[in-house]
């Protein structure tokens, strides 16, 4: 797959002070019921930050003592979804953070990286390090974008 836009982009923003964090690429092939093929997707996750476990029986992170999962998921444009978890968006899925009286008044923090297999790679979290909110099953699949990878 030819990512030169990628590379254009890059250049353009470090000549120019920009800071660049990650990629995506892809191709759009209009005539295809799922037009969009891009490279990867995003998994993210939500933690919050305690002296004591939120739940009993929630583990802390490995190597990240008072820091335990909340949340796991993945979608093609990660940031809606977290403001479907924080503003309870109705019939989306979402984790209802606010509505999570063991998190109230925590700090929370998340996190994105762009991964291929992102499917894959959010169940194995899930089975890895069980969160206080949300199951390991399949979600939703997008109708009109196909992971490559």
């Amino acid at each position: 797959m030819s990512n030169e836009i990628v590379k254009f982009l890059n250049e353009e923003a470090n000549k120019n002070g920009f800071e660049v964090f990650n990629q995506i690429f892809g191709e759009i092939h209009l005539n295809e019921d799922r037009p969009i093929k891009q490279s990867s997707g995003t998994v993210y996750g939500i933690i919050v930050e305690s002296p004591v476990p939120p739940k009993s029986g929630l583990a802390a992170i490995e190597g990240y003592p008072n820091l335990y999962p909340v949340y796991w998921g993945k979608d093609i444009a990660p940031v809606s979804r977290l403001k479907a978890h924080v503003q309870n968006y109705p019939s989306t899925g979402n984790a209802n953070l606010r509505g999570i009286d063991e998190i109230a008044g925590k700090k929370l923090t998340f996190g994105a990286i762009l991964v291929s297999q992102y499917q894959e790679f959010e169940s194995y979290l899930h089975t890895t390090y069980p969160p206080l909110k949300g199951t390991s099953r399949a979600g939703k699949q997008s109708q009109i974008i196909e992971i490559m990878n």
